[in-house]
């Protein structure tokens, strides 16, 4: 892991780059720092971030890219020290440090006060209000106040008429309706096509909607964790890591735009496939239930 100011002196209250390189396996879930009230240290200040990009993907070995904006206020030279990382993998989980000393150096405006006067800033001057100058803000804001209101009514509309409807489940069993809508995704060739984060996005719905149907659990509002914790006492250890691994995937699909290769992204089609399978519960024949009624 490498950690890197860019640029690394700046004059007080400018704005500067913090950028942390992370390597790490496809099976490892990444937690990232917390910072409290968004403070990198009691001087550095954190504006926004983290910005995820994918640097590297050979294999199962992905290189990540964090970008924070920072800010300083404080005149002098900070070290920042120990960037952590959690890596989590099965049950094991490892908090990484960067081993970088970086530092910033913020520099402020020195005032020669032998040869400059200071001067006390002059109170604006006051003069009456007049309409005209008011006249596109009284416009521009009722305008504005008016496409807000019917904005809050269309959507108060529509949440109005979603509310009540729940998915009801299917007739069929769970595994049929999967395996049906997994051939239908394939069918439509999306990775094949660029649309890596629609075929993921899809992929792992129609993962969530099963296992929502077969173990009675909230699925799709629940995160990764939260579902690797539902089925954690249910599917066998095989199980979980495919799970665990399309998951991570997924989500850096989703969220680090990462462009998988066709060798994974058809790995991930038959894993999904493989759990519906090795997890469908088969409906009792009719005939043999009727033979054990009749005996």
């Amino acid at each position: 892991m490498q950690t890197r100011l860019i640029p690394d002196t700046i004059m007080i209250g400018d704005h500067l780059r913090m950028e942390v390189d992370i390597d790490h396996d496809l099976g490892q879930e990444l937690q990232l720092a917390m910072f409290d009230k968004n403070q990198l240290t009691k001087e550095i200040e954190i504006l926004d971030g983290p910005k995820l990009d994918t640097l590297s993907h050979q294999g199962r070995r992905v290189v990540l890219r964090l970008t924070y904006t920072l800010t300083s206020f404080e005149e002098g030279i900070h070290q920042v020290t120990g960037f952590p990382v959690v890596y989590s993998q099965t049950n094991l989980t490892d908090t990484v440090r960067s081993a970088e000393l970086i530092e910033l150096v913020v520099n402020t405006f020195e005032i020669d006060t032998l040869t400059q006067t200071i001067y006390d800033i002059k109170p604006p001057l006051k003069t009456p209000l007049q309409f005209a100058e008011i006249k596109d803000y009284v416009i521009y804001g009722t305008i504005a106040a008016l496409i807000l209101a019917a904005i809050i009514y269309l959507i108060a509309r529509q949440l109005a008429k979603s509310k009540g409807k729940v998915r009801t489940k299917p007739n069929e069993p769970p595994h049929i309706t999967a395996i049906r809508e997994l051939e239908r995704l394939q069918s439509e060739k999306l990775w094949q096509n660029g649309k890596h984060k629609e075929y993921y996005s899809r992929l792992t719905d129609i993962l969530r909607i099963y296992m929502e149907d077969r173990y009675d659990i909230g699925a799709m509002e629940m995160t990764s964790h939260e579902i690797m914790a539902a089925v954690a006492d249910i599917n066998n250890e095989r199980l979980k890591q495919k799970l665990r691994e399309l998951f991570s995937l997924a989500d850096l699909v989703k969220f680090a735009k990462l462009a998988p290769s066709p060798e994974d992204n058809e790995q991930a089609y038959y894993d999904t496939y493989f759990y519906v399978e090795e997890t469908k519960v088969m409906a009792p024949d009719p005939a043999e239930t009727q033979e054990e009624e009749n005996a």
